[in-house]
């Protein structure tokens, strides 16, 4: 009997979209394929009738996970954002225990939390779909503490800590200059908070992304650098301190995203800091703990304080911390927090044969 692993990758991301959302699932997948794991279909064709597309996307997917050999590791991105995916998931689900497959799950969002919808029949399925997985890596030990609570094993739930952020890129770095850094969708309805920037006196806002409005761009403390792609933006940001904030006010917390926070990995948090730059977020952020026990910047309660919390970093301090970020930085940079999430999850299913 042969003690040989068979590691699998179902990637559905196909080619990219600039955006951040599938750069953190790109990457995601490099590091998979680095770690061994062979990619079974990637949806990089394009046929323009959409029901003919998805019933081929759904074909392939039954295809692929046909070939898993017994006993087999699946790494999967998670959530699952189409119905063909569903389905294909739903296929996987049933030939596991006939084949034996152990189910590696990687969390990017969870919309139950993120939507607040605490009991709707979207939440029971999408914890239904991680009931049935061998290993979740989730984003932080809040995140962990909330699956723990809708009855999800603890003992097959790995930490992931932050998202890694891949690329060749020259980070761009951090000066000493009191400058902040908002990169991202700057669309309003996304990140209402900018529009209340005016408030903060003696700072200034470095912008960079889409969707910038004309009321934006007459804002007296914020200057807008345009619209980059995930790969460039580590090149070209400039500033202090980059500003993680979801909130719908200068008071953290606020609104949907605000209150996401309390759970998520902002990938906007790896992006800052493979580009080495120090993080301003909201004291509590599920990461908050991260960037204080790390000394990768500082937390607030309110962008009020950024003023007086700024002035009272001195250049040696900030100097230590852009040390750690680019501590850091070289990590995130090379994938090493989710090849480390894989090699415990790995682990896990060793010690459970």
């Amino acid at each position: 009997m042969s003690d040989k692993i068979y590691r699998y990758n179902l990637d559905f991301e196909g080619t990219a979209d600039n955006t951040a959302s599938s750069k953190a699932k790109e990457d995601a997948n490099t590091i998979f394929i680095k770690k061994g794991y062979k990619n079974l279909i990637t949806n990089n064709f394009y046929i323009k009738n959409i029901i003919i597309r998805k019933i081929i996307n759904i074909l392939l997917g039954i295809v692929a996970i046909i070939r898993i050999k017994r006993g087999g590791y699946v790494t999967v991105n998670f959530p699952f954002n189409t119905a063909e995916k569903k389905v294909i998931f739903g296929f996987l689900y049933k030939i596991k225990k006939i084949k034996n497959i152990k189910i590696i799950v990687l969390i990017h969002d969870l919309e139950s939390l993120r939507k607040n919808k605490i009991d709707s029949i979207d939440n029971n399925k999408e914890i239904d779909f991680l009931v049935k997985t061998d290993i979740i890596i989730a984003h932080n030990r809040r995140m962990i503490d909330w699956l723990v609570s809708k009855g999800i094993s603890e003992s097959k739930i790995v930490d992931l800590e932050i998202f890694d952020y891949l690329g060749n890129f020259l980070p761009s770095g951090g000066d000493y200059d009191g400058n902040i850094i908002i990169a991202g969708n700057l669309d309003f309805k996304k990140v209402k908070y900018l529009l209340q920037i005016e408030k903060i006196k003696n700072v200034k806002f470095n912008l960079y992304g889409p969707n910038i409005s004309q009321d934006m761009l007459e804002r007296g403390n914020a200057n807008y650098f345009g619209s980059f792609s995930p790969d460039e933006v580590p090149e070209v940001i400039k500033g202090m301190f980059g500003l993680v904030w979801d909130s719908d006010s200068l008071k953290g917390g606020d609104g949907i995203f605000g209150e996401y926070q309390r759970y998520n990995n902002p990938h906007k948090a790896s992006l800052y800091l493979a580009s080495e730059f120090p993080i301003i977020m909201w004291s509590d952020a599920a990461l908050a703990s991260f960037i204080d026990k790390n000394n990768l910047g500082f937390v607030v309660d309110s962008l009020k304080q950024l003023p007086e919390k700024i002035d009272s970093i001195s250049e040696s301090d900030y100097m230590q911390m852009k040390k750690n970020t680019q501590q850091f930085g070289e990590k995130i940079r090379s994938g090493y927090f989710l090849s480390e999430a894989l090699k415990k999850a790995e682990n896990i299913l060793e010690e459970n044969k």
